[in-house]
């Protein structure tokens, strides 16, 4: 049995995009899924990004009840609502991959999600943990919508099932202990820049784009930002005579074509452009993007050079997320990366730039500078978390090399398993 689901995405007049859940056979918006995504996400001006996840996330629920019979509206009706075997099969269902999911590779305004069988493969835990969380509080909404004064008792079965579906989600336990990502290492770093390097023999691009994705590269490399602050670059935003960048916020923009915008979640500011740098954006600018057809429509910095409908447009996210997937198929070292990891890796490069000072900055002062040029609000608990790892780090090897040096001799029974 085939059972697809649309997460349809739309672009308003006013430059908002919005999405709506639909059945494919018939087409038709589903209604209580729609009306929880308006009046518990939309109308709190939830970030659309945030709606579009909790929209997949309620077609992947909406398949488990087709699939297992249940009408939950009539189950809450009822008084049943979900028995404990049902709650243990809902675990493991949200904890599955469709088999066969089709994308909007090329930025179209449909999202489907197709399942011709269960798979076997999970999905990764902070998935399943949103999924879970999606579906307790799409229940707990229905259930309040459906029943306008429910016994007391109801209520609270209500509640506790709720509860269980929460209780149930696995662990979000980060990668290191602070919840800061990994940074690229200085070896990755230079092999990264070998292979961007325009005609090298390792660079996987054709002509016609190396210089462009290097520019990408050297951008969220050597200014820390999100990929949606490059993708919402405007040539307007460079400052060539002071050599300065805005970052600027531009939500629902009415004259970026783009369904899924690239958002700038932190904070705007003006960044200072190295003379390097500032060269390479020149160049690109002048002797690369001004020859690509149909580029003076918009002043966006970085844009499609590839022929077909979309040339000279702003890239799409998806197209971004290529760039990056070809970089990191090139060599088993580059495996692990990812675009976000050029900020980790800033982040990392200013830490050790503060270290190598005769009058290092106070602590505060360097959260101070560290939240300016990452676009957080000041006091931003990130900001200390990264002076604190790098702390921590320096402390390591401090004792490692204390260890080393400390003349300590080696117990004998050490000494002879060695």
């Amino acid at each position: 049995m085939t059972i697809c689901y649309q997460v349809t995405r739309f672009v308003m007049d006013s430059g908002e995009r919005y999405c709506l859940l639909k059945e494919q056979a018939t087409c038709l918006p589903l209604y209580y899924p729609n009306l929880y995504l308006l009046t518990q996400l939309r109308n709190r001006s939830v970030a659309f990004a945030t709606i579009e996840a909790e929209a997949a996330h309620l077609a992947v629920f909406h398949r488990y009840l087709i699939r297992r019979g249940i009408n939950l509206d009539e189950r809450i009706s009822t008084g049943m609502l979900l028995r404990d075997f049902e709650l243990e099969d809902l675990y493991h269902f949200t904890q599955r991959k469709a088999l066969k999911v089709s994308t909007d590779v090329l930025d179209n305004s449909l999202f489907m999600l197709e399942e011709l069988e269960e798979s076997t493969d999970p999905v990764g835990s902070s998935t399943h943990y949103a999924r879970l969380t999606a579906t307790a509080n799409y229940i707990q909404w229905l259930a309040r919508h459906l029943l306008e004064n429910p016994p007391k008792d109801y209520a609270e079965q209500i509640s506790s099932i709720c509860n269980q579906i929460k209780e149930r989600r696995p662990s979000r336990k980060n990668r290191n202990r602070n919840g800061l990502g990994k940074s690229l290492t200085d070896e990755q770093i230079d092999l990264l820049f070998e292979v961007m390097r325009p005609g090298a023999e390792l660079n996987p691009f054709t002509v016609s784009v190396q210089k462009r994705n290097r520019l990408i590269v050297l951008l969220l490399f050597h200014l820390g930002i999100r990929g949606g602050e490059l993708l919402n670059l405007r040539i307007r935003d460079i400052d060539f005579s002071a050599n300065q960048l805005k970052v600027v916020r531009r939500a629902d923009e009415t004259g970026d074509a783009r369904t899924r915008e690239p958002n700038t979640k932190t904070l705007g500011r003006v960044l200072p452009l190295g003379d390097v740098l500032a060269k390479e954006l020149h160049d690109y600018i002048v002797n690369e993007r001004r020859k690509v057809p149909h580029a003076k429509s918009n002043d966006y910095l970085i844009i499609t050079h590839k022929e077909g409908p979309t040339q000279g447009a702003p890239i799409s996210k998806a197209a971004y997320y290529k760039v990056i997937a070809v970089v990191r198929s090139v060599s088993p070292q580059l495996y692990e990366m990812s675009g976000h990891m050029f900020r980790h890796t800033w982040n990392r490069k200013f830490s050790e730039k503060m270290d190598e000072m005769d009058s290092p900055m106070s602590p505060e002062r360097q959260e101070q500078v560290r939240s300016f040029l990452m676009g957080w609000k000041e006091g931003s608990n990130t900001a200390s978390l990264y002076n604190r790892r790098f702390a921590e780090q320096k402390a390591h090897e401090a004792a490692l090399d204390m260890q080393k040096t400390s003349g300590v001799r080696v117990p004998r029974g050490l000494a002879d398993e060695k």
